[in-house]
């Protein structure tokens, strides 16, 4: 995808330099167009020596080349400014164009994302706001401003831009307004106060999953008992531990589609308060498990659609209990994975997409490409 970023005056132009490092470390072709009073803050060589393109500013336009404002404005599949100022984003609103990022503005087709930067009072003044309602951006951080001032107005982290950029591009009418609760993690049962039962899941899917779902347009929730790596501020995460916090997070979430990516532990002991001592229970510690809640199982009769997922090792076997599993949890669909290819913490997966009435192998990719092909087949079943 070709990604151009356009960056006008503000201290937070250090970020669009992380924003087009994040853009090329997955595969796009990144252009920067800069308007004179970026160029205060930092010089044009900086992102020509990251992008390996020329950027586009005053000095270096020119009609005999691809290099002007015409020219960048039709390369771009997407054009982002960030940071925007507040008078950028107010003269983006008027149809001013007397800066080179505003004329590309002007004259591009691409879907455009404005990441504000600016100071609280400039942010929420009247005539700022009322020009964001016509702008498709990114809402600012709170905090301590460059000048001192605390509240509103730090540019968006560069990794909120990014995935909001992805979701402009990746928007599918289907998703729009669907609110998508997704678990990921393991499952993890106290013994006592410091000690657990649990599994090896590392939640990498989940958090595939939460991101592949908002890119399609959906509004994901990811609840998860292993903290997310690099997840955008937009998606909510809602930690968990025990099946039964699960469960209550599901249904509090309100779904209208649930993908339980989630392991939950199959077998919980019993509950002791404080801590157990070494020297009362000598050289034994037995406990006695007994079987823990099936969540999917327990969700039988809500009306949200349900996909589920089975790790298994047997091939032949594993096959048989994922349709076993499907049938008698009443699911719309479930992800059948085999753990001797791809074990927990894998990067990458390997999934048989089954439904009642059909299956679709996703070949071998990362936990992201599977993720975005079960976002496609969820919408048929």
């Amino acid at each position: 995808m070709n990604i151009l970023i356009g960056v006008t005056g503000s201290i937070a132009i250090y970020k669009s330099c992380q924003l087009v490092r994040l853009f090329l470390k997955e595969g796009h072709k990144v252009r920067v167009v800069m308007s004179k009073s970026a160029k205060k803050f930092i010089s044009p060589l900086t992102f020509e020596a990251l992008t390996g393109e020329p950027v586009l500013e005053e000095g270096s336009e020119n009609w005999h080349s691809e290099v002007n404002h015409i020219g960048y404005a039709r390369w771009a599949d997407i054009y982002i400014i960030a940071p925007a100022t507040a008078n950028t984003i107010n003269k983006a609103r008027g149809g001013v164009g007397d800066t080179l990022p505003l004329q590309v503005y002007l004259a591009t087709d691409a879907p455009t994302l404005f990441a504000p930067s600016a100071n609280t009072k400039m942010y929420l003044h009247w005539a700022t706001q009322k020009s964001l309602e016509k702008l498709r951006y990114v809402t600012p951080g709170t905090g301590e401003l460059a000048c001192k001032e605390v509240g509103i107005g730090k540019m968006a982290e560069p990794i909120d831009i990014y995935w909001e950029a992805l979701r402009v591009k990746g928007e599918r009418e289907f998703w729009r307004g669907k609110r998508v609760a997704i678990t990921g993690g393991g499952s993890r049962e106290p013994i006592d106060d410091v000690r657990f039962i649990g599994n090896y899941s590392s939640g990498k899917m989940g958090e595939a999953l939460a991101l592949a779902f908002y890119q399609a347009g959906a509004d994901p929730v990811l609840i998860t008992s292993t903290p997310p790596r690099q997840l955008p501020s937009q998606i909510p995460v809602v930690p968990v531990e025990k099946a039964t916090d699960y469960r209550e997070a599901i249904l509090d979430s309100a779904p209208d589609y649930l993908v339980m990516a989630a392991a939950i532990v199959d077998y919980v002991p019993p509950y002791r308060k404080g801590k157990i001592k070494k020297e009362e229970m000598g050289e034994k510690l037995e406990l006695i498990l007994r079987k823990n809640i099936d969540v999917l199982e327990s969700l039988k009769e809500f009306p949200f659609k349900k996909i589920g997922f089975k790790a298994e090792y047997d091939e032949v076997q594993g096959r048989k209990s994922a349709l076993k599993a499907l049938r008698r949890k009443g699911l719309d669909a479930i992800c059948l994975n085999y753990l001797g290819r791809h074990n927990f913490g894998s990067d990458k997966n390997e999934v048989y997409f089954i439904t009642p009435n059909w299956e679709v192998k996703i070949p071998e990719g990362s936990k992201l490409e599977v993720a975005r092909k079960i976002v496609e087949l969820a919408e048929l079943v």
